[in-house]
């Protein structure tokens, strides 16, 4: 504290004796920018070297999205024909969005609230919007986790529990793999008994018949949560520091365990078929505009832009670390990550279908389901089946958490850096980052809490964030200035931005994301709210919904609105004061 304010004092005696000098009047306002700037930064965390900062980006954008999102998503939209639109907006949308965010968030090095203080104020609403968006995700996310680390401690048993119908659980229309309950299959409201095992055992969802009535809680999974919130916060409660030591795991196991399940899984029968359904192309498919529109909103969530996470991450790098590399890099990854995560589960469908003597189509209309029903049951009639099913769910859990303590580390970040207070107690602060979305997620661990955890993950962030990214593009690229972008990039890296990444982040991305922020409007389908439980629940649900998306986009027209009211005016008196004092 003695420092700074002989700091201070050494300002007030330069502008004291020179300020009838315009020269000075420069400097001095430039040193009081840096002082202000070196405040806010003097404590900040640097990763320990750029490995564990290109893991920690490549931890946070290969996430569960990579096992249960990408591949239903390719065989719906035309198999191998789908790659043609994936790759495309993976350089025209994904990289340049993702480029920016890394480029301003390295140079800058503040949070994604501070930030827009030095690139456009009036839209530091974009900061909010993230923030809450952070907390919308790990509010519901952390369920996701949670019913992996119940399915993870159920498999430390010599049979895995889903195996069979002999369970209390189990209904007359069960059916199993194994035995021959395996004929009950032709029923048409007969279940695995895999399927049973995550309805009616851990979430206990025909308790509960609609979002309309979500039951009691349910203890286990509030046990799970708590270890998951745990985990979270022993990972982020010393920063980067505590997180770059995590990201070793949390990173790298996937990978260890996806290499170990993929030779596994080439090795059963039947998995050219299941194989066929994932790559063969339908070309025919191209010409519809929604496989076009999946692939964008695949590619665009899958990379991360928008949640600020990026922008936190890169804050704490090397200023001259160079970002076009960083970008390409990571991306590059997380794309053959999720071909690879397709080859696995994919082939375990054709095994599947082989053993049930059914068609592979009818194991792929579930997201979740896929993960938690199809994949497990692939996992019954395996030899060794309790040791991959541990393996697996390890996977997902460690593919979960670089995810979401990213997310937690990003909102503590901002924070911070708008509310110095906050970093005075970073633990007891850190805390509460963790505990605020715990309490939030109470709704998601109830008999009902499957429902919660869809209507999150479809509202939480879509089409929200593609707003919130085509705002951050328009802040930096048109209103801060391509060309003073393209001097921050060239002083942290020593050359200017390519062409490619010039023309995409000003014109193309931007281009993009507003046909697909309009289209997600245009394309709305109430249908798709019937699963909550009846024709009203689903207006009402649908409702609901948007209120939950229009919350989250609402901070950037109404921070620009208070800004040029009532900031512009203040700043204006500053500046004429200041003027006046130094004149």
């Amino acid at each position: 504290m003695s420092r700074q304010k002989s700091e201070q004092e050494h300002l007030q005696m330069i502008g004291t004796k020179n300020c009838d000098q315009p020269e000075t009047k420069t400097l001095l306002i430039t040193t009081v920018d840096k002082y202000e700037t070196n405040i806010v930064q003097g404590n900040r965390d640097n990763w320990s070297n750029r490995v564990v900062y290109l893991l920690s980006i490549i931890g946070f954008v290969v996430d569960l999205g990579n096992v249960w999102r990408f591949p239903t998503t390719c065989y719906r939209n035309g198999g191998g024909a789908f790659l043609i639109p994936y790759f495309t907006f993976l350089f025209l949308v994904g990289l340049p969005c993702m480029y920016m965010e890394l480029a301003i968030g390295q140079y800058h090095r503040l949070g994604y609230l501070t930030i827009w203080n030095k690139i456009c104020p009036p839209l530091k609403g974009i900061g909010y919007s993230m923030l809450i968006i952070n907390f919308y995700v790990l509010s519901y996310y952390n369920t996701i986790i949670a019913w992996s680390i119940h399915y993870c401690i159920a498999s430390f048993r010599a049979v895995v529990p889903w195996t069979f119908c002999k369970n209390d659980w189990n209904t007359e229309n069960c059916y199993s793999l194994h035995g021959k309950q395996i004929l009950n299959i032709t029923s048409n409201v007969s279940a695995s008994s895999a399927d049973e095992y995550f309805e009616r055992r851990m979430l206990k969802s025909h308790l509960s018949p609609s979002i309309n009535l979500l039951g009691s809680l349910q203890w286990e999974l509030v046990g799970c949560s708590m270890l998951v919130f745990l985990l979270i916060y022993l990972s982020i409660f010393k920063g980067v520091k505590t997180a770059g030591k995590a990201i070793w795991f949390t990173a790298l196991v996937p990978y260890f365990v996806l290499i170990i399940l993929l030779f596994r899984s080439l090795t059963l029968d039947g998995i050219f078929e299941g194989l066929k359904y994932y790559v063969a192309p339908s070309f025919e498919r191209l010409s519809e505009y929604s496989v076009w529109q999946a692939a964008a909103v695949q590619i665009f969530f899958s990379l991360g832009p928008g949640f600020g996470v990026l922008l936190s991450y890169a804050s704490f790098t090397d200023k001259h670390d160079n970002v076009s590399n960083t970008a390409l890099t990571a991306s590059l990854i997380n794309c053959c990550t999720s071909l690879l995560y397709g080859t696995v589960v994919f082939a375990g469908l054709g095994y599947l279908s082989y053993r049930l003597k059914s068609d592979v189509r009818q194991f792929t209309e579930s997201n979740m389901g896929l993960v938690f029903v199809v994949y497990p049951e692939i996992l019954t009639s395996i030899r060794g089946a309790p040791f991959f099913s541990v393996l697996f769910f390890i996977m997902l859990i460690t593919l979960g958490l670089d995810s979401v303590f990213a997310g937690a580390e990003s909102v503590y970040t901002a924070l911070s850096d708008e509310f110095p207070k906050l970093a005075r107690c970073p633990r007891v602060s850190r805390a509460f980052v963790v505990l605020i979305p715990f309490l939030a997620s109470i709704p998601t661990l109830t008999h009902g809490g499957k429902y919660v955890v869809h209507f999150m993950d479809f509202f939480g962030t879509s089409p929200s964030i593609m707003f919130i990214v085509l705002s951050e593009l328009v802040a930096t690229v048109w209103l801060y200035g391509i060309d003073r972008f393209n001097q921050d990039v060239e002083t942290m890296t020593g050359r200017k931005p390519s062409i490619y990444w010039r023309i995409t982040c000003r014109y193309i991305a931007p281009g993009i994301l507003l046909v697909l922020y309009v289209c997600s409007f245009i394309q709305f389908d109430s249908q798709e709210f019937l699963s909550f439980g009846g024709q009203k629940t689903a207006v009402k649900v649908s409702i609901a919904g948007w209120i939950m998306s229009t919350i989250s986009t609402l901070p950037i027209p109404v921070y620009a609105i208070w800004w040029f009211i009532f900031r512009r005016e203040k700043k204006i008196s500053q500046q004429t004061t200041a003027t006046t004092i130094i004149g």
